[in-house]
């Protein structure tokens, strides 16, 4: 793997992006009828690559991760991509390689398991490397060594700390009294009590990733400017068939439920990657009594296909024979107020391909994910807006 992406054509080292596709195609061979969010695990070499890539990843990519036999240093010659709060310092001895520092803080729990008699990594290194990240748990094994090679002096420990990791995150029972309504749906709430109050609410459909990184900065800029969020997972709403009729038919029952809840009579939709391709079709498909709500239409990383199932294509930038093409289903909401949001260097966007007048052109700084700038997106999605 290691060799993989020291030579992959990318200029810096992201494990994440071919493990989530890795799990999501792995799950959907399976047969599970929702997508559930992985567990990173690694072994020596595996075990630094998991930290660093749990590390790296966006908030609510992976659930934990879990390290056996770790050290803070990997082989490779390529530089890593940045990791908030981490510095990679690029080392010689003994291999060429790149040396970890401690994260101040880790989206998700990092599970380490620690053999006392180690001869390859030093328990000294380990125990303090853990102890300055707080969301570490270490597990100090005393007869157990780098190979890990009698289950019985580890295995049982493994077992009860895994455990816990797989406890209920959040039952349904614990999910809010208001989303009754709408308990069937991967929804996310985002509100700020603090902001103030607007006649705005704002229904986003996240990326092909899930719930995560950029949609939830996005929507935590929106709500603190008073405009409470409702977030719909992208991977997981549409890890199963769905059609234009059925999204928009949802998409319905939650503008009228939260409408009604918090009071907001007008409605900006959102969606970033996927779930900015599949909002033109949605939007079309709402019960004619509340399109005339739709405030605002904002399309971010707008791509020339639309998909209503997450499949490995989507990934990979694979073509699907199935995608249905974004741009008739933009022309037919004509009238309406729309965005399409790109980034100044995004190579594949489709706002250009736009008919003039249309829709608003919004161009910020970065790629496809727009330097991870929650608040510069917020700023251009309620340009305007009283």
């Amino acid at each position: 793997m290691l060799k993989s992406l020291d030579g992959n054509g990318e200029a810096c080292v992201d494990p994440n992006y071919v493990l989530q596709a890795l799990a999501q195609d792995y799950e959907h061979r399976l047969g599970l009828p929702r997508y559930v969010k992985p567990i990173l695990a690694g072994y020596s070499s595996g075990a630094t690559i998991a930290y660093a890539a749990l590390a790296q990843a966006p908030a609510g990519t992976w659930r934990a991760a879990v390290s056996l036999g770790f050290g803070p240093d990997i082989g490779g010659t390529k530089p890593w991509c940045a990791i908030p709060g981490v510095t990679v310092s690029h080392i010689a001895k003994p291999e060429a390689g790149w040396l970890f520092s401690a994260a101040p803080r880790l989206p998700a729990p990092w599970l380490v398991l620690q053999g006392a008699v180690d001869q390859v990594v030093s328990p000294d290194v380990t125990r303090a490397f853990a102890r300055q990240v707080p969301q570490a748990r270490l597990i100090e094994l005393p007869k157990v060594g780098h190979g890990f090679s009698v289950q019985a002096n580890w295995m049982p420990q493994f077992r009860a700390a895994f455990d816990q990791l797989l406890e209920p995150q959040a039952s349904a029972a614990a999910r809010p009294a208001m989303l009754a309504n709408v308990a069937d749906l991967p929804l996310t709430i985002v509100a700020d009590p603090a902001a103030r109050h607007s006649d705005l609410m704002a229904v986003m459909y996240s990326g092909d990733g899930g719930w995560a990184g950029i949609d939830r900065d996005l929507a935590a800029k929106l709500a603190a400017a008073g405009v409470p969020v409702v977030g719909v997972d992208s991977l997981s709403y549409f890890w199963n068939a769905r059609t234009p009729a059925q999204a928009g038919q949802d998409a319905g029952r939650i503008v009228e439920h939260f409408s009604r809840a918090w009071h907001r009579p007008k409605v900006i939709f959102v969606g970033y990657s996927f779930g900015a391709d599949d909002l033109p079709y949605i939007v079309a498909a709402l019960p004619p009594t509340l399109r005339p709500m739709v405030a605002r239409l904002s399309m971010l990383g707008l791509s020339g296909t639309a998909d209503f199932q997450f499949h490995l294509a989507s990934w990979l930038d694979i073509g699907d024979t199935n995608a249905l093409p974004t741009l008739p289903a933009i022309q037919r909401l004509r009238g309406l107020p729309m965005q399409c949001i790109r980034g100044a260097e995004e190579k594949h966007s489709a706002c250009p391909d736009i008919p003039g007048g249309l829709v608003e052109q919004v161009v910020l700084p970065g790629g496809h994910h727009f330097n991870n700038d929650g608040e510069a997106l917020a700023a251009a999605v309620l340009r305007g807006m009283s």
